[in-house]
């Protein structure tokens, strides 16, 4: 029975993306088996993997797309990749270089798919030593950034933060508009934005969160700077607001469209808030 239901559901093809060694196929594994090997063998070709979320009472599969970083693959990798619906990009934090080679894969899945898709940045090995000043820096230098529509800092290794990367996916797609490439419905409230050009955020802690007073302090300090309409939810208190958002780790902050969770600091938070208030305003400011 379980079959037949699944073979009615229409599956979304999420292709993961970076060089080799950055932790793909970790990070599958890690969602799709809930397992880790902390020994590293690379992927001849691609490998696809199958699994099935309950999104806002409706099923959702996902066909997740591992495709091996190799040189000498890519060529043959994007001609697998023309149907792809959503694309995470991957990059290691303790090597910075990772996520300049991310414009190289943005580039060709644009070439080849030539329509937006919802696409995601996870920097993976969060549970090993890495400087945060350096991953900033090269993020607000990246030109693909404002492609992106979610940062996620996660780890393989510990699991932190693997779900929410599917889920976030899994909830663009069910609302995603493909002549547009935003979500059809916001995922905030954007009322009065418009008119008082104030970038509406929506921040989701709790009191036992031990990243989220520094990433909020960040927050406020940009306040300083634009015109922001910061909300913030305490997801004890309210559970229903954080169900509706799909939130499944903290700190989680929406910002217009884009989506950043986990640990952060003020200079991705300003080229994301730079990047979005000029996207909604730029024209009114004109």
């Amino acid at each position: 029975m379980g079959e037949t239901m699944h073979s009615t559901i229409n599956c979304q093809k999420i292709v993961v993306l970076g060089s080799p060694n950055v932790g793909k196929t970790s990070i599958i594994q890690r969602y799709v088996h809930n397992q880790f090997k902390d020994s590293y063998a690379a992927t001849l070709g691609f490998n696809i993997y199958t699994r099935y979320v309950l999104i806002a009472d409706k099923q959702v599969g996902l066909s997740i797309w591992d495709v091996g970083g190799q040189e000498a693959f890519k060529k043959f990798a994007f001609r697998y990749l023309i149907e792809a619906d959503a694309a995470i990009f991957v990059a290691d934090v303790t090597k910075p270089e990772t996520l300049d080679e991310l414009a190289v894969w943005n580039e060709k899945l644009d070439e080849i798919l030539n329509r937006k898709i919802p696409k995601i940045v996870l920097f993976n090995k969060i549970d090993m030593k890495y400087d945060m000043n350096i991953i900033s820096e090269r993020l607000a230098k990246s030109k693909v950034r404002i492609e992106f529509n979610g940062i996620v800092f996660a780890s393989a290794k510990t699991g932190q933060n693997i779900i929410d990367i599917f889920s976030m996916l899994a909830k663009m797609l069910t609302n995603w508009n493909e002549t547009f490439g935003v979500p059809k419905k916001q995922m905030i409230n954007f009322n009065g934005a418009f008119e008082e050009r104030t970038l509406p955020i929506v921040f989701f802690t709790n009191e036992n969160c031990t990243w989220c007073k520094p990433v909020f302090d960040c927050i406020t300090l940009l306040s300083a700077e634009f015109p922001l309409d910061i909300k913030v939810v305490d997801v004890d208190i309210n559970k229903d607001i954080a169900s509706e958002y799909g939130i499944q780790s903290l700190p989680t902050t929406f910002i217009g469209n884009k989506t950043v969770v986990g640990d952060s600091d003020e200079k991705i938070f300003r080229s994301i808030i730079t990047d979005e208030y000029f996207r909604l305003f730029s024209e009114k400011i004109r």
